[in-house]
């Protein structure tokens, strides 16, 4: 039973390291932004993270398209948005060399890849647990959960709720890494982060 219990937590603590790039073909400014990483939770979505993606972004493309809605490809296939992360790497990246390395695009969205809304997700997410449910467990266990339980399961997965301490200081969760390395590093040379959901 504790091994249950283990293992459950194992995969809910999942973490996917991620590298996200601008399109070449979309920057532009003078020099291309430096990339942007982020330790991502297997069990959540794209859109649940999607925003800081964008903002890290948006002053480096177009005017025009700053405020678009952003996809992601990897190896010249667009991402899913209504799929989780860690099914999509091991689908199609197991036998990439972490961090994963995608493309964050501004224009040209292919047809086969619609952009879904946080709020679309939250909707999409709760439809397929009920679904789910009903053929595992005949509509039971949601039953069971009340708003507070629902509520608390969404913000398990929007990841939101993290937080950082280095040294004692706790960064914005969207500060570029490299600029934690160079400004927080140890006296080891290294960045030591605690991440507190």
């Amino acid at each position: 039973m504790l091994e249950d219990r283990q293992v459950l937590r194992d995969v809910w603590d999942g973490r996917l390291p991620v590298c996200f790039r601008l399109a070449d073909n979309e920057v532009h400014t003078v020099s291309a932004p430096d990339p942007f990483y982020m330790l991502i939770p297997r069990m959540t979505y794209f859109p649940l993270v999607i925003d800081k993606v964008r903002r890290h972004f948006s002053q480096s493309v177009h005017p025009d398209h700053a405020k678009s809605d952003v996809w992601l490809e990897w190896g010249d296939m667009p991402l899913q948005w209504h799929y989780p992360v860690g099914l999509q790497f091991d689908l199609l990246a197991t036998d990439s060399v972490l961090p994963w390395n995608l493309v964050v695009h501004f224009t040209d969205r292919p047809d086969q890849c619609p952009f879904m809304k946080r709020e679309a997700m939250e909707s999409f997410f709760f439809s397929t647990v009920k679904e789910a449910d009903q053929l595992k467990h005949k509509g039971s266990a949601i039953s069971s959960l009340g708003k507070r339980d629902h509520s608390q399961l969404w913000t398990g997965l929007a990841f939101d709720d993290a937080r950082a301490i280095i040294h004692g200081i706790e960064p914005p969760m969207d500060t570029p890494l490299q600029w934690l390395s160079q400004h927080f590093s140890y006296a080891d040379n290294f960045l030591h982060i605690v991440v507190f959901p």
